[in-house]
């Protein structure tokens, strides 16, 4: 049986969101982490009502620590006290944490701890876009996520690219950064024919967008090189996110494409996945990227992508895409063409099927486990 490892993981994200790829990191690598080794034990912490199911295992056990936020009452009496009260509340909660791991989901330090920190960074889009990112609450998070990784043990990063960012920013020692791929559900696949008209039959032919349309996304981008280009009339956009903000109505009047822009919200799993099996191309037009699962997802189902020269893609696509540059005017647009030109049976797409199957969540729960357990052979805990 292996040495005992008992973790404890901070679970602020299940409360905070109730979708989201932080949230799916855990969900689904901690039970994989479990099975992988038997001498695993998580604890599990959460306050207040959840927003999403917690990860399940026999060895995974919820504490739910009261919130003490109703009790503080009169607020006004309470404002300068109420972080260091919390903070203490907690540490009876948690102990000492001696002989344990702190891993939190989203950026939590642990009052007095003694054991362990372990800390996952997405990406440092914060940092990279601060114009973006403006204010006292972007500039609380941005110290409160420095103070997180400075004082962490090990820092998991979920690609190289992000792994140069902290670098960058923190001037982290390189030995305590460690890059852990992300990966996407097997769910994802490509599709027979039968379950094509499960999910609501063949459509016209279309250009297929995923996901936030935040402005490092370039979704602005993808939209004027789409108004340009003249297979537009054949090959409609679908875009599958939140519903449009008025000055996005305003920009597709604008541009002259109001009509062969579609717009799907709230799509479940099985949908999207018959998206990806009929796009003619999945376009990922981002400006920056901490991974990218959806490249992933489109790859998995055997549809051919379209996607920005940057770092990280490029890290997690390879070769298995179709690339355009930021800097070119009209080199969307010529990917456009190519995609096109290609179709779904192509070389590309079919290369790109087979190097999504070298990512999984059971490589990233053995490559977190053996952050952990490189902790514990080095004999700090």
């Amino acid at each position: 049986m292996s040495d005992p490892l008992k973790l404890v993981i901070d679970g602020v994200i299940y409360q905070y969101q109730a979708t989201g790829g932080i949230s799916r990191l855990f969900t689904e690598t901690l039970p994989r982490v479990c099975r992988l080794d038997e001498g695993v034990k998580i604890t599990l912490l959460t306050t207040g009502s959840l927003s999403q199911q917690l990860p399940a295992h026999p060895r995974i056990s919820n504490l739910r620590i009261p919130d003490l936020t109703p009790y503080l009452r009169p607020a006004a009496l309470w404002r300068h006290l109420e972080e260091r009260v919390k903070q203490t509340w907690l540490s009876l909660w948690i102990g000492s944490g001696r002989g344990k791991i702190w891993h939190s989901t989203y950026f939590t330090l642990p009052p007095a701890w003694k054991g362990l920190q372990v800390v996952t960074v997405a990406d440092m889009i914060y940092e990279r876009f601060r114009d973006l990112f403006t204010g006292a609450a972007s500039d609380q998070f941005r110290e409160q996520r420095k103070q997180c990784v400075l004082a962490a043990d090990a820092v998991l990063c979920i690609s190289e690219g992000t792994r140069r960012d902290v670098r960058e920013f923190y001037q982290v020692n390189g030995e305590r950064l460690h890059v852990v791929h992300l990966a996407c559900s097997d769910f994802f696949r490509p599709l027979a024919a039968a379950d094509l008209l499960q999910e609501g039959g063949s459509m016209p032919p279309f250009f297929l967008y995923v996901g936030s349309r935040a402005h490092y996304k370039n979704f602005q981008g993808l939209l004027t090189a789409y108004s340009k280009w003249r297979g537009r009339t054949d090959m409609r956009l679908l875009v599958v996110g939140p519903p449009w903000t008025s000055e996005e109505g305003r920009r597709l009047s604008g541009l002259g494409i109001s009509g062969q822009v579609e717009l799907v919200t709230d799509v479940r799993d099985e949908a999207l996945c018959a998206l990806y099996n009929q796009a003619a191309a999945f376009i990922y037009p981002s400006l920056y990227e901490g991974f990218g699962i959806p490249l992933l997802e489109a790859m998995a189902c055997g549809c051919p992508v379209i996607a920005s020269r940057i770092p990280t893609t490029e890290e997690i696509a390879g070769d298995c895409c179709i690339y355009f540059e930021l800097d070119r005017r009209d080199s969307l647009i010529d990917a456009f063409d190519k995609a096109v030109s290609e179709g779904r049976d192509g070389a590309m797409a079919q290369a790109g099927l087979e190097h999504a199957g070298r990512f999984s969540w059971e490589k990233t729960a053995q490559g977190t486990l053996d952050v952990y357990r490189s902790l514990l052979q080095k004999g700090v805990l």
